[in-house]
C-alpha cells in the first residue's frame, strides 16, 4: 500500500505493553528484552515499608506502606500472597529477609532456588486500592546512537536521563524517580467525513491492518506525547518542542493512546492531566472542504 500521502487515513499509535520500575531495578527485565521504543521518567511519592508492622501469616504477609514525606504522608496497609500463588512450594516463614534499597524491596535469602524478591513498586501498583500520583517530566526514546533499541537496563547510562535523574535529586528530593517503558504499535484508521449508518458499520468491520512500526512514526509520535504534556525537563533541555507535522507523515491525524489505568496509575504534568483512555490527537493535514 502507498502510505506517502493519505489523505482518508489517520494514524494511531497505542502502548502495547508497559512496564514501570525504580532506574536500580531495570535488571529484573531479561537482558535482551528490546521491546520498548519511549521511556517516559515521572516523580511518584516516596514509597517505603513499615518494618514495624510487617507480620507473617501462612498464606499471606501483611504490612504497612508508607506514602510520601513530611506532611504529604499516608499509609495503607497490604496482605501480599503473590507467594502462595506464583510459588506455591516456597514458605516465607522459613527464610530470613533483607531490605535493599532502604524499604523499597524485601529478599529473601536461603531457599534452594535462589533469592525471592518482594518488589514494593510492583506491589503497590498491583494491589493498592488507590492510582499512584505519576507525574511526567521527561519523555525520551529508548535508542543507542546507531538507532539500536536498547535493553531497558541500559537506559540508565543514557546522558539525558542521568541529566534527568540528577536535576530530579536536586528539585525534588521528597519524590522518587520511576521509569515508564512503553512499546507502540501502530495501525491505520480510516476516516470517513460521512455520517452514513452504513459507512460508519463499515468502517468498523474492516479494520486496518497493523502498520511496521518505523523510525518516522516513533519520532512522531514521541513529538505527540511531548507536546501534548510539555514535560519540565523537555522545556529546560530543549529550546523547542518537535512538531509532529515535521516527520514527513502524510495522514490526517495521528492518534495516540497510554492507558494508564490497567498499571493503576493516574498520569499528568504540570501542564496536562491524562483521563483513562484519552486520545491524544494531532492534525497533520489541513485538508480543503
Amino acid at each position: 500500500m502507498n502510505t506517502k500521502y493519505m489523505p482518508d487515513y489517520g494514524l494511531q499509535t497505542w502502548a502495547y505493553h508497559l512496564s514501570m520500575s525504580y532506574p536500580f531495578d531495570l535488571d529484573y527485565l531479561s537482558p535482551d528484552d528490546r521491546r520498548y521504543n519511549i521511556y517516559v521518567a515521572t516523580l511518584i511519592p516516596k514509597l517505603n515499608i513499615d518494618e514495624d508492622s510487617v507480620q507473617f501469616f501462612e498464606n499471606y504477609i501483611r504490612f504497612d506502606v508508607i506514602v510520601g514525606t513530611g506532611e504529604h504522608t499516608s499509609r495503607e496497609t497490604l496482605d501480599i500472597s503473590i507467594f502462595s500463588d506464583d510459588i506455591p512450594e516456597f514458605d516465607h516463614r522459613k527464610f530470613e529477609f533483607e531490605y535493599e534499597q532502604p524499604r523499597k524491596a524485601m529478599v529473601f535469602t536461603g531457599w534452594e532456588k535462589g533469592p525471592v524478591e518482594l518488589n514494593l513498586l510492583h506491589i503497590y501498583r498491583e494491589d493498592s486500592k488507590y492510582y499512584l500520583d505519576t507525574e511526567i517530566v521527561y519523555i525520551g526514546q529508548a535508542f543507542g546512537e546507531n538507532g539500536e533499541r536498547l535493553p531497558a537496563e541500559e537506559l540508565m547510562s543514557d546522558p539525558t536521563l542521568q541529566k534527568v535523574e540528577a536535576n530530579i535529586l536536586r528539585d525534588y528530593p521528597e519524590k522518587d524517580l520511576a521509569l515508564l517503558l512503553f512499546e507502540f504499535k501502530s495501525q491505520l484508521l480510516e476516516e470517513i467525513d460521512s455520517q452514513d449508518e452504513d459507512l460508519l458499520k463499515l468502517q468498523e468491520i474492516t479494520k486496518n491492518p497493523p502498520l511496521q512500526l518505523n523510525n518516522q512514526i516513533l519520532d512522531a509520535t514521541e513529538a505527540a506525547l511531548i507536546n501534548y504534556f510539555k514535560p519540565e525537563y523537555n522545556k529546560q533541555f530543549n529550546d523547542d518542542f518537535p512538531r509532529v507535522e515535521d516527520h514527513g507523515l502524510h495522514y490526517r491525524s495521528i492518534t495516540v493512546q497510554v492507558h494508564p489505568d490497567i498499571m493503576g496509575l493516574k498520569l499528568f504534568s504540570k501542564e496536562k492531566t491524562y483521563l483513562s483512555n484519552e486520545r491524544i490527537v494531532s492534525p497533520l493535514l489541513q485538508l480543503n472542504s
